[in-house]
């Protein structure tokens, strides 16, 4: 999540030993304050107040603030509310995972693909913008997605992938020389879910902004995004030894592709589904939760109220802060990896980097022990 107030940056520092990963630091610039801005207002001030705080992903951070605020009030949407919630999140998702692949695939040649794309952020932003997206909503995403060269089915299995990515596809052609180039950046995935919240729920409750700053879970830093979504995905498991930037990057077009199925189920009125996006707990008097799947992964908002009703805390624990921490997927992945301190090393380690999807920026540094 990104906030408007202030600049913020990842900073990943890389030691080297004998032609391997000593040591990783990732550091990080933070967005604060949130809470203290929420403060005293009513629910509905605190909720107009995400969309201008945040750049990235704010509808799923105003759809979270909602919902918590619903919770710790002990109330909830009825079905078809939740049902738009969802919707909103899943066509944002969208548009930011494709967004994101793009950047992290075509780097300064971003404006030679984008227009190939542009029709699906159109359609995407179409659906989410409607209180009652319809059927030729999602075909109209559905033969966007055909035309930018992400057919139905090109990820249904090996073989339908193989064809995609020896294929035209503008995607296929950036994702290509990255899935199998050796010595591959690591993919020990250790998956967030649902199963998480009440635990997160209480930590934020108790710890506060410290939890949300550098979370955990008996001693698990887990992975949260596409990739964890989907980590049952055939063919992913069948591309067991690519490489993790790569196999992240392909995760998010899998999601990406599998949207339109996703907002017709949605659209069928399966509470399940509405709640494989969004969900909300009250976890006592006055004090709700919610949890949002959004594009760089599960967002969770805590909010407690005052007797007034007013917003007496608001806790927002980030995806980024799972991926990035210090323990976490990405240090995981780094430590122990064959690398040395070259040009092309580094980029290896910016484009796993990127495939976090990072909501801030980021710097990478590399440098023998010693001299890091």
């Amino acid at each position: 999540m990104n906030a408007a107030m202030r600049p913020d940056l990842i900073d990943v520092s890389i030691a080297l030993s004998g032609g391997q990963v000593a040591e990783v630091e990732i550091g990080a610039r933070r967005p604060v304050g949130f809470g203290r801005l929420a403060r005293g207002r009513t629910g509905e001030e605190a909720v107009a107040l995400l969309p201008r705080l945040f750049v990235l992903c704010a509808a799923a951070q105003s759809v979270a603030g909602v919902m918590a605020i619903e919770a710790a009030r002990g109330t909830s949407g009825n079905d078809a509310s939740m049902r738009q919630r969802a919707v909103a999140v899943v066509a944002e998702r969208t548009t930011e995972l494709l967004r994101g692949t793009l950047v992290a695939l075509a780097g300064d040649y971003f404006d030679r693909f984008a227009p190939s794309l542009r029709d699906v952020f159109a359609s995407a932003r179409t659906i989410g913008a409607r209180s009652a997206p319809g059927a030729a909503d999602i075909e109209a995403l559905d033969g966007a997605l055909d035309a930018a060269g992400l057919p139905a089915g090109c990820f249904a299995d090996i073989e339908a992938f193989e064809d995609w990515i020896g294929g035209p596809s503008p995607l296929a052609e950036l994702l290509r020389p990255l899935m199998w180039r050796g010595a591959a950046l690591g993919l020990m995935l250790d998956p967030l879910d649902a199963d998480a919240d009440g635990v997160v729920g209480e930590c934020l409750r108790a710890e506060g902004a410290a939890f949300a700053a550098r979370p955990g879970l008996d001693g698990r830093a887990p992975e949260t995004g596409a990739l964890a979504r989907n980590a049952g995905h055939p063919l992913l498991a069948a591309l067991d030894g690519a490489d993790g930037a790569a196999i992240r990057l392909l995760a998010r077009l899998i999601e990406v592709r599998d949207a339109p199925d996703l907002l017709r189920r949605l659209l069928d009125d399966d509470p399940q589904t509405s709640a494989s996006v969004v969900r909300a707990y009250r976890l006592d008097d006055r004090l709700g939760l919610a949890a949002v799947e959004c594009a760089r992964g599960r967002l969770h908002h805590l909010v407690a109220l005052d007797a007034a009703g007013r917003v007496d805390r608001l806790e927002i624990l980030a995806p980024t802060e799972w991926n990035f921490h210090a323990e976490g997927p990405l240090a995981r992945a780094l430590r122990g990896a064959a690398l040395d301190a070259g040009d092309a090393a580094r980029g290896r380690v910016e484009r796993l980097v990127a495939a976090f999807d990072p909501c801030v920026a980021y710097r990478v540094r590399i440098a023998e022990a010693g001299h890091a």
